[in-house]
């Protein structure tokens, strides 16, 4: 029933605006003070409570949306102000809305035809990176890799 299914929008509209209501809610749990950092639960406790087995049928929109609830309910709360790791840190709200916005994008971000905006502030950042570190003009060449 959703998009590219004919008269799927609505239905497409309401579904994503219960994943990120649901996103939402676990980003301003992650900062409450009074949460637990994670609501852990040993890898056999969380097999018996739950049905993780893939079916052969697709599942509905609402199991989806419960296998959202579900997934944030056990995820380490990397926002949470007594949250400390030694490889991530944090949860940045403005880094978090660029990454809605190149997930809903879903391109991929290698030639200027494909990623015009996105290639673009790979040029300007990477430009900026190495004047920063002396090099002059910014003149040099660079990419971002993932990973």
């Amino acid at each position: 029933d959703l998009l590219p299914a004919c008269n799927g929008e609505i239905t497409t509209m309401s579904f994503l605006q219960d994943v990120v209501d649901i996103l939402l809610q676990y980003v301003v749990k992650s900062f409450d003070r009074s949460t637990k950092v994670i609501d852990f639960h040993y890898p056999n406790e969380l097999l018996q409570e739950y049905n993780w087995e893939l079916a052969d049928q697709p599942q509905t929109l609402e199991e989806i949306l419960l296998n959202c609830r579900t997934t944030l309910k056990y995820a380490i709360k990397t926002g949470h102000p007594r949250y400390f790791n030694q490889l991530s840190t944090g949860l940045d709200m403005v880094g978090l809305a660029a990454d809605w916005l190149t997930s809903a994008a879903n391109t991929n971000m290698f030639t200027y035809e494909i990623a015009p905006v996105f290639v673009l502030l790979e040029y300007v950042t990477l430009r900026k990176m190495r004047e920063i570190i002396g090099w002059p003009g910014g003149c040099g060449d660079g990419i971002f890799s993932p990973g």
